[in-house]
């Protein structure tokens, strides 16, 4: 095994390793999604759940954004990657640790269930991060590779959905974590993507990032516009699914389920994403992609009564995600000059985490105040309103169609 893994050119070899690194940790990634269903068992109302969520959000951004300064400034995205990884394995396994019978529990779980997310809020971006400057830079199919991950999300929320009334839902942040120990011994063999300062400083000037050079272009910032909108739906959307569940009759344990069937329906379009993007711009993909993530929403809102009609509209958040995941970053990759790509990955990161702050503040009163159903149509219109931004905006048609 070894002897052909020797054999294979730097693309063959690199494109095993980012695929156990991105697949597995997707994998990993299935066994704690679990938070929201664990706060819910111990008293946690929607208002209160958008409350933490809010304040996690907040730590994302300083998160995303000092994380990726750090990679861009030492030319490392690896070495950040593993920090993170292990820094959110570690301590999100902690997370049941927390007194839940006391009166200040829920205040305990406010103040540190954040904390974690210091870290906890850039494994994802990071670990796609590596993923999609690797296949630009090395030229791998990006869709096959992310589509694994998303295979592989499948599998592990089926087998936690089927395994987690006998294992219960405490167990699933320290199960995560350990699982997590697998994509950091890979990404230790993972290639380190071109991360290097524009130029080198002279002596005596500090090594400092040009960011006003990034904020220039003019097709970046309306896309962060875009994405704070599009992000702040997103929050509302999947933060109280569990909610919504038990609204409608539906064990919320069954949340898994949900969430495998959403990940399957990625796959198709990421595995097509070579194809799509030699006929469309990246930009008529991400705006293809908002329409198909609203009519779930939409649907949720209007018509679905069960765990059948909700996995039915589910399709088509499913289908939409996987336009969106494969479309999205790279059209930030291809807006940023290649010495600032982490940064504005970071900085587009923080926008969401921003969008986080409200979508789940807000989402939450709302929820609570007007109810399951009208929520969610409330959501599929935000959504239709962050594509019609996008969509009527002057900027930069970047994103050209490539192989």
């Amino acid at each position: 095994m070894m002897k052909l893994f020797s054999r294979l050119g730097e693309g063959g070899r690199q494109a095993l390793i980012l695929l156990g690194v991105n697949g597995i940790f997707w994998f990993a990634w299935a066994f704690g999604c679990y938070q929201t269903v664990y706060l819910q068992g111990v008293g946690f109302t929607a208002s209160n759940l958008g409350l933490l969520n809010a304040i996690s959000s907040a730590v994302g951004i300083a998160s995303v954004t000092f994380w990726g300064m750090v990679s861009d400034k030492t030319g490392s995205l690896r070495r950040v990657l593993i920090i993170v990884l292990a820094g959110g394995a570690l301590c999100y396994g902690l997370i049941p640790a927390i007194p839940t019978g006391l009166a200040v529990s829920q205040l305990l779980i406010l103040c540190l269930v954040p904390m974690v997310n210091f870290f906890r809020a850039s494994m994802s971006p990071y670990a796609e991060n590596i993923l999609v400057r690797n296949c630009n830079e090395l030229r791998l199919n990006y869709g096959i590779l992310r589509g694994a991950g998303s295979f592989l999300f499948t599998v592990g929320s089926l087998i936690i959905s089927a395994w987690l009334p006998s294992l219960g839902v405490a167990n699933t942040f320290w199960l995560s974590g350990l699982l997590m120990l697998i994509p950091i011994i890979l990404t230790v063999f993972a290639r380190e993507p071109d991360a290097r300062p524009a130029r080198k400083p002279e002596k005596g000037e500090k090594n400092s990032l040009n960011l006003g050079e990034l904020f220039q272009n003019r097709a970046y910032r309306v896309f962060l516009v875009f994405g704070f909108l599009f992000y702040t739906a997103a929050a509302c959307e999947g933060n109280f699914i569990p909610y919504y569940m038990e609204s409608i009759g539906v064990d919320s344990q069954k949340y898994g389920i949900v969430l495998a069937y959403r990940a399957l329906l990625e796959i198709p379009f990421l595995l097509l994403m070579v194809r799509l993007r030699k006929r469309f711009s990246l930009r008529t993909m991400v705006l293809g992609a908002v329409v198909l993530i609203a009519a779930e929403s939409l649907g949720l809102g209007l018509m679905a009564n069960s765990l059948f009609t909700m996995l039915l509209f589910c399709t088509f958040f499913g289908l939409g995600n996987g336009l969106f995941l494969g479309s999205s970053l790279n059209y930030v990759y291809e807006l940023a000059p290649s010495h600032l790509r982490t940064s504005a990955q970071a900085f587009f990161t923080s926008m969401a985490s921003v969008a986080g702050i409200i979508g789940n503040l807000v989402g939450g009163v709302l929820f609570d105040a007007i109810g399951a159903k009208p929520f969610y149509l409330s959501v599929g219109l935000l959504y239709l309103v962050s594509f019609g931004v996008f969509l009527l905006s002057q900027g930069k048609k970047s994103g050209q169609k490539q192989a």
